[in-house]
């Protein structure tokens, strides 16, 4: 009797600390995760938003649309799939696949941009295929990495733009003034 109780007792004990080794799914206020997701930049909306593009390509996303006027600008990443079956749609392929979105705003002086990256479930089957399940990324390092390389395109290509532009050189030919046959020899007479 003793030893079911004390098998009892360290169940109960495992079971009641196991989920504080578990990874616990972050949970965040809308306003916590928006500020996660925001940084603003000094520069035009113009030249952020190319940035924002060089930066998701770069990371080898494949843009799926981009719209200035809006400021929106969604990709998608790529993964491998693997063969799944299911009852309903037969075979298909099934895979995690990283999706980002940005949206670039003016304000004032500064061009504000949120980024929210999803992990997502992409099944495809017969009838085409299409994100399910989508996870938000909580991470901060994620967005901090990615607002840092935004940063670093938008001081290339500020700077880019506000080079000097190299004056033309002139090359002068200075003509040797060099006499001819005729004129060199004095004629006998």
């Amino acid at each position: 009797m003793k030893k079911i109780a004390i098998a009892v007792v360290g169940i109960s004990i495992a079971l009641s600390s196991a989920p504080a080794f578990a990874k616990d799914k972050v949970e965040l206020s809308p306003l916590q995760l928006q500020s996660m997701q925001t940084k603003d930049f000094e520069g035009s909306k113009e030249t952020v938003f190319a940035s924002v593009m060089t930066v998701m390509q770069d990371a080898g996303y494949r843009i799926e649309n981009a719209d200035l006027a809006t400021g929106i600008i969604t990709g998608i990443g790529s993964s491998k799939g693997k063969m799944v079956y299911s009852l309903w749609s037969g075979f298909g392929k099934s895979k995690k696949t990283p999706i980002v979105s940005a949206y670039i705003e003016q304000i004032g002086a500064t061009t504000r941009v949120r980024l929210n990256f999803v992990m997502a479930k992409i099944k495809s089957s017969l009838y085409g295929s299409q994100p399910q399940d989508e996870e938000p990324v909580v991470e901060a390092e994620v967005y901090q990495d990615a607002f840092s390389k935004v940063d670093q395109a938008l001081f290339i290509r500020t700077s880019m733009m506000q080079a000097p532009a190299q004056p033309a050189v002139t090359v002068t030919a200075a003509v040797a003034a060099t006499p001819s046959t005729s004129e060199a020899s004095p004629k006998a007479d």
